[in-house]
């Protein structure tokens, strides 16, 4: 039971993220004046993001044999890349001109959800937790980590 609360607990820490909590208040009212339970269906949107995709990320590691040393080297590695690109203007350009189809198909795959009601927040909330897994990743891992070893794991 204590887990639960452990679990608990740091998913509402996630929410004081910086890459969160500014856009927090917007995303909740957006949601809420597309449907009365809009936040709740957004909450369960993301929550089932967050599942699906430490999951898929924590199986492909395993089976793998990635470890945690060399996920964080490659994090660092790709952090650094993409502080390049945006540091620097040729290596901006040149990431806009490789992605710029990848962005089109997206965008305009988006505009073809309906994000209004309770079934548009709910897909919205799941698009959402896609793009703010990365960075909520660390808190929610300690909690997993903390719920392992409670239950007499290991990390």
């Amino acid at each position: 039971m204590i887990e639960l609360i452990f679990a608990y607990g740091a998913g509402l820490l996630t929410l004081i993220n910086p890459c969160v909590l500014p856009v927090l208040p917007i995303v909740l009212a957006s949601a809420l004046s597309a449907d009365r339970h809009g936040p709740a269906a957004l909450a369960l949107g993301m929550s089932l993001s967050f599942v699906v995709f430490g999951m898929v990320l924590a199986t492909a590691g395993h089976a793998i044999g990635l470890t945690q040393d060399t996920l964080s080297t490659v994090a660092a590695t790709l952090m650094l890349l993409f502080g390049l690109v945006l540091v620097i203007p040729a290596f901006s350009r040149r990431f806009e001109m490789v992605t710029a189809g990848f962005a089109a198909g997206a965008d305009s795959r988006m505009h073809a959800i309906d994000l209004s009601g309770f079934r548009g927040q709910f897909l919205g909330g799941i698009l959402l937790g896609a793009v703010w897994s990365p960075c909520i990743g660390p808190t929610l891992g300690g909690a997993i980590a903390l719920a392992r070893i409670s239950h007499g794991g290991t990390v």
